[in-house]
């Protein structure tokens, strides 16, 4: 019985998982990286218009230009993925397997032998059934503040909608609806900081949390958990993150981080 990580490409992933394997004494035997399917300009082209009314594609195509066009809005935009690195080891140390979908036939069997006693879940799409019947427990790390925000860019969203206090993170169990399973614990940012720092210090308390969680369920100790209320809950989804959105959440950061500096100590 271990732990198998669910997850995504990243330095920040890599930098979690080694740290957790050093901090269970070798704990994570498999790691399952869940790739990008490479699309063609075209594909990404036809998707980009499909997702959208034919009205707003004028207004939408304005916006895309206007994020590129000012490398401020694009700053702004990465403090939501921004992260501290403790390590940077060139490689993973437990064994990683890649894959287009961790739900596939691979995936399964791979899990059904391992019959992880935990499984760690961070960016990765959504798991079903059959896949976290595998473990004995299957939690995830979600960067948006429980029961309100869930789902995709979460924390974009809360700031989208000046709900800066709902910005932070979730560790909970998994259920079958996203983001929405029993809370082990959240994580407030301090809206204080300039959003840069805020970010960065989340990531990093959010990720050390998580690894303290991981480490207690894989000895089997008992841990409290909140269900959840989710008929308060916001979720913008990933195809609803549209470049007008985008460009509104970074002029409001931008502002923020004005706001932020110029406000004396």
């Amino acid at each position: 019985m271990s732990i198998v990580v669910i997850t995504i490409p990243g330095e920040d992933k890599r930098d979690f998982i080694n740290r957790l394997h050093t901090s269970t004494n070798g704990g994570v035997d498999l790691v399952i990286i869940q790739k990008t399917k490479p699309l063609s300009i075209f594909w990404r082209l036809y998707r980009f218009l499909t997702t959208l009314p034919i009205l707003k594609l004028p207004q939408e195509i304005w916006y895309s230009l206007l994020l590129r066009l000012n490398r401020k809005n694009i700053q702004a935009l990465n403090y939501f993925r921004e992260a501290q690195i403790l390590t940077t080891p060139p490689t993973y140390n437990p064994k990683i397997i890649e894959t287009y979908s961790v739900n596939s036939p691979e995936v399964h069997q791979a899990l059904q032998k391992i019959s992880p006693k935990v499984l760690a879940i961070w960016g990765s799409k959504i798991l079903e059934p059959h896949i976290v019947s595998t473990a004995k427990k299957a939690v995830n790390l979600h960067f948006g503040y429980c029961p309100y925000y869930r789902g995709a860019v979460a924390n974009q969203h809360a700031v989208l909608c000046d709900d800066l206090d709902k910005i932070g993170a979730t560790i909970h169990y998994v259920n079958e609806k996203p983001d929405a399973g029993d809370i082990l614990t959240t994580i407030k940012g301090d809206i204080t900081c300039p959003p840069q720092t805020l970010f960065q210090n989340l990531h990093q308390e959010a990720v050390n949390k998580y690894i303290e969680i991981i480490s207690n369920l894989l000895e089997d100790k008992e841990l409290i958990a909140t269900p959840q209320d989710i008929s308060i809950s916001k979720n913008l989804l990933l195809k609803s993150w549209t470049p007008s959105k985008r460009y509104a959440v970074a002029k409001k950061i931008i502002d923020w981080e004005k706001n932020t500096i110029n406000t004396p100590k």
